[in-house]
């Protein structure tokens, strides 16, 4: 198995019956102006139920982690408006054969 690390979830995209989350790398960060540079480093692409699937699991595994004390980092405040620009795009079309 291997191993991928991210620092951050960048956007979300689904199309034609598969959700394509795409994550990101620190490059920078500049204290002084509070400001994180981010670059892209994996695509994880699942079909849409497999992603409802892995939604539901993240969702019980942050609230454990949230009533063990685990909170938030720096870097995590400091793009929290980042986040709020996060572009979901759903498109109905019809589902194509793989």
């Amino acid at each position: 198995m291997k191993d991928i690390y991210a620092d951050r979830f960048m956007k979300c995209n689904v199309s034609q019956g598969v959700v394509r989350l795409d994550f990101g790398r620190v490059e920078n960060i500049d204290h002084d102006k509070n400001e994180v540079a981010m670059s892209p480093s994996t695509r994880l692409v699942l079909p849409v139920d497999g992603f409802i699937h892995f939604a539901k699991q993240v969702a019980k595994l942050r609230e454990k982690l949230e009533s063990q004390g685990y909170e938030g980092s720096e870097l995590q405040e400091a793009t929290a408006e980042e986040d709020q620009d996060t572009v979901v795009k759903l498109k109905k079309t019809t589902d194509s054969i793989h």
